[in-house]
């Protein structure tokens, strides 16, 4: 697999492509890669890309381009103004440049793991995609794959309207893989495209866990977005050192869909949340966001509970610090 290109040319939007990449990943305006340096001298008749004439199909659309005495009688490693990426997937013996879809010698579909090369992979057509992308430039779908999250984004963004919590400009995206945000990237809201996906055609997807997930997610996204805050004596006094090591068990049972605090450990809310300091503060988030931050109603459970009153300060200072950001006293 050849090394990823770098951007050469623009959209008409100004966005910046790589060569042969059939969308713009920020307009999804369908591109069509011509001959303008008349390097090939040729362009197939039905979808206009650039071909070679020594090609007997299009590696773009695969229709056929053979013509007797110019095609070459025997499949060719790289033609010119072609590389040769790798072989023939289907064994024809022939060339082919990443991106084709279709061999230029045989006409059979190829297949390219290119995920590696990029940020994440589009949940629909498994191709690479970084994560800034809006729209997948192999295929034309949505490349953070959110509209199949449209059920939980819009109750989410619903909850952050009750609590008072301003958008600070996160992005749902859905990749294979564990959920999770980077403290490097605390704006990137990684969610684990199985819980979707992978019940779409088994059972129904369950909504109030995927929710419950994405909360806990944005709790992660939303205090690593305001870190100062971490080093607050506050902030240290009710949630520790967020910035401790990180050893958390994996076998640890989580309940994302569960909107009432745990009976034990009587000092957080849930099971996981005692894991880490981090792991604690968003599960606070989460049960915060998800009860609408109706403060009265879950003090009442935290009594009947009889959780400890450090519990209670977590919630208090989540909803004096929520306040505060909007400029409400």
């Amino acid at each position: 697999m050849p090394e990823r290109p770098r951007p050469e040319l623009r959209c008409r939007c100004g966005h910046a492509l790589q060569r042969f990449w059939r969308f713009c990943p920020a307009c999804a305006r369908r591109q069509v890669w011509r001959d303008t340096q008349l390097i090939t001298g040729a362009e197939c008749g039905q979808c206009g890309w650039v071909v070679s004439d020594r090609s007997s199909f299009c590696p773009w659309c695969a229709a056929d381009l053979h013509e007797d005495g110019v095609s070459s009688p025997r499949p060719l490693r790289r033609p010119k103004g072609f590389r040769m990426d790798a072989r023939c997937d289907a064994g024809c013996g022939g060339g082919v440049q990443y991106p084709m879809a279709f061999c230029p010698w045989c006409g059979e579909a190829q297949s390219w793991d290119d995920g590696h090369l990029f940020e994440g992979v589009c949940p629909r057509c498994e191709r690479g995609v970084d994560d800034w992308m809006d729209t997948c430039p192999w295929c034309g779908g949505d490349a953070t794959g959110v509209d199949l999250l449209a059920p939980a984004e819009r109750e989410i963004r619903r909850l952050l309207r009750i609590a008072g919590i301003a958008n600070w400009g996160f992005r749902l995206i859905l990749r294979p893989g564990g959920s999770g945000v980077a403290p490097d990237s605390p704006k990137i809201v990684s969610i684990n495209r199985d819980h979707v996906l992978g019940r779409r055609r088994r059972e129904e997807v369950p909504w109030p866990m995927v929710v419950g997930l994405v909360a806990h997610e944005l709790g992660h996204s939303f205090l690593f977005h305001h870190w100062r805050w971490t080093r607050s004596p506050r902030f240290r006094r009710v949630f520790g050192e967020v910035d401790k090591a990180y050893r958390v068990d994996d076998d640890t049972p989580i309940h994302f869909d569960r909107r009432r605090v745990a009976y034990s450990p009587v000092a957080h809310v849930s099971a996981y949340a005692a894991t880490h300091p981090l792991e604690d503060f968003a599960e606070t988030f989460r049960i915060y966001l998800t009860r609408r931050r109706r403060l009265r109603e879950l003090f009442a459970e935290l009594g009947r509970k009889r959780k400890a009153v450090k519990v209670f300060e977590k919630f208090l200072l989540i909803h004096d610090y929520v306040r505060s950001l909007r400029g409400w006293t």
